[in-house]
């Protein structure tokens, strides 16, 4: 196959060394065009139609810059060829050796080259390996023994008050495969099981979780929960189930201890499993992830070590790491979920229980299918066109540059020094963001009057529309303060007027130097 890449002047090199790496993995003939363009996203559509013109047609493809501003569609090429819109990123080119046959007649349909192409081909394989894989069928769904795929557990823990039917339907539109009810040891039986039904009624069957071994049990019997939890010497959980129920065991002796030693941990495990088969039961084996300075690492081992005695699915509870560790949930989630899947869990169960962990159902679930794709293809979690990040990036975007040469440079921070607060005659605003909307309060000479949105375009265009201001500085302040409005209501995060929404965590950390052997403040 013979491939023309074509691109602007700055690039050529880079690209050059892509086309190489193409050639080497694939043997294809890769060639890399330079149109007379210093940068490939300011090429003009008639360059770029003059250069795709000067081509021989025995090119099969030809890959033009992801960042052009225009469309194809807008490009005039002779019939001969076949033009693609090529990534944003020119390092994801390489992704032309994965794509295959198939992959490659779907980049012609549909003329352009992203990350999402590959993953797409690979989630396809993702699910016939689930397909054929080794499984047990726990609450509608089919758990690998060994991943991948990575199925996600939610626990949502009941307190008075709580739409269970709304909560329910979040985590589940969030990506949580099984749900699971979690209730404290002085709930009523009674309200417990209404709980249940209203739960089951949403996700069909749900996992339940409760000191109260006879509530689980109840809950079991009478078809609402489809995974009792949990199982160990302490209880009296397994004397309890009806034969063919299934059952979360885990390796707690009698006494409540857990053996620290992680081969007479699995060994427990083991006997506890044997047990639940015995009575007709299908187990599933939690070894336990200790909290961070509570044997964390020792319990990597056992899970390590129960995946190779232990033929039934493991579960690994990852909100024992990110709820007792004061950083962002979702580079933890990331990673536990890697680690614990590596290690031979292919159940990760999390919670939301604090207003840290938001969010964590659906992180779970964005870690799930990176994991299971990297244990698949047998390759770093990284490529694959989805990714966790919130406020860092992996590779700069590219906007397009600003190439014409201003007659003047003003310091804007020198500036404003001299310009000193002026009020608005019409009145002030107070924006808070309350009951899942932006709310602004304007207080002035047209009254009182409230405007609410969840876009900050939206309302800063509804002030405009009914003239609630008049300074030009104003508008610029309002439009600052509901775009952070707005960036809170997104992602959860409370929001103060004039007060940062976020605040670097090397701004004002105080931190022990080991270089300087005393405690110093970092910023």
């Amino acid at each position: 196959m013979k491939v023309a890449i074509v691109t602007g002047r700055r690039a050529t090199s880079f690209l050059r060394d892509i086309a190489r790496e193409l050639s080497k993995r694939i043997g294809w003939t890769v060639d890399v065009v330079a149109v007379p363009v210093e940068v490939a996203a300011l090429i003009p559509r008639e360059a770029l139609e003059q250069t795709i013109e000067r081509l021989d047609c025995s090119y099969d493809m030809v890959i033009v810059p992801g960042t052009l501003p225009y469309s194809l569609d807008e490009i005039r090429a002779p019939d001969c060829l076949t033009i693609v819109k090529g990534p944003i990123d020119p390092t994801d080119l390489l992704i032309l050796a994965e794509l295959g046959e198939e992959g490659l007649r779907e980049l012609r349909e549909n003329r352009v080259l992203s990350p999402e192409l590959v993953a797409g081909r690979w989630l396809e394989e993702l699910k016939r390996h689930h397909n054929e894989t080794l499984s047990i069928e726990v609450c509608g769904v089919r758990v690998p023994v060994r991943p991948p795929p990575i199925v996600v557990a939610a626990e949502l823990y009941y307190r008075p008050g709580l739409s269970i039917a709304d909560r329910v339907e979040q985590l589940l539109s969030m990506g949580a495969d099984i749900v699971v009810m979690g209730f404290g040891a002085d709930i009523d039986p009674g309200e417990a099981m209404e709980v249940v039904r209203t739960a089951a009624r949403i996700a069909g069957q749900v996992a339940i979780d409760s000191p109260d071994k006879k509530l689980v049990a109840r809950a079991v019997k009478e078809g609402y929960a489809c995974l009792a939890f949990t199982a160990s010497e302490a209880s009296k959980l397994l004397d309890l189930l009806p034969r063919g129920s299934s059952v979360v065991v885990a390796p707690y002796r009698a006494d409540y201890s857990v053996p620290s030693n992680p081969h007479e941990r699995v060994a427990l495990l083991q006997r506890l499993v044997r047990e639940a088969r015995s009575r007709g039961l299908t187990p599933i084996a939690d070894p336990l992830v200790e909290p961070p300075g509570h044997g964390f690492a020792k319990s990597v081992t056992a899970y390590i070590l129960a995946s190779e005695v232990i033929d039934t699915p493991l579960l690994a509870g990852i909100a024992n790491v990110y709820e007792l560790v004061d950083a962002d949930s979702h580079g933890q989630i990331a990673v536990l979920t890697q680690l614990y899947g590596e290690a031979g869990a292919s159940i990760m169960l999390v919670t939301e229980e604090s207003r840290k962990s938001r969010f964590a159902v659906a992180e779970a679930a964005i870690a799930a299918t990176l994991t299971g794709l990297s244990l698949l293809k047998k390759r770093p979690p990284k490529e694959l066109g989805l990714g966790l990040f919130y406020a860092k990036e992996k590779r700069p975007r590219k906007g397009v540059p600003l190439a014409s040469k201003p007659e003047r440079v003003y310091d804007a921070s020198k500036l404003a020094a001299w310009v000193s607060f002026r009020q608005d005659r019409l009145g002030n605003h107070l924006i808070a963001v309350e009951g899942g909307v932006i709310r602004d309060l304007y207080i002035g000479s047209r009254g009182i009057v409230e405007v609410r949105g969840r876009r900050a375009e939206d309302i800063y265009k509804a002030i405009t529309y009914l003239g609630l201001a008049s300074e030009p500085s104003h508008y610029a302040y309002l439009g600052y303060e509901l775009c952070k409005a707005e960036l809170a209501l997104e992602l959860e995060l409370s929001y103060v007027q004039e007060e940062p929404l976020i605040t670097p965590p090397w701004k004002n950390a105080l931190i022990y130097s080991v270089r300087e052997k005393r405690p110093r403040r970092l910023g």
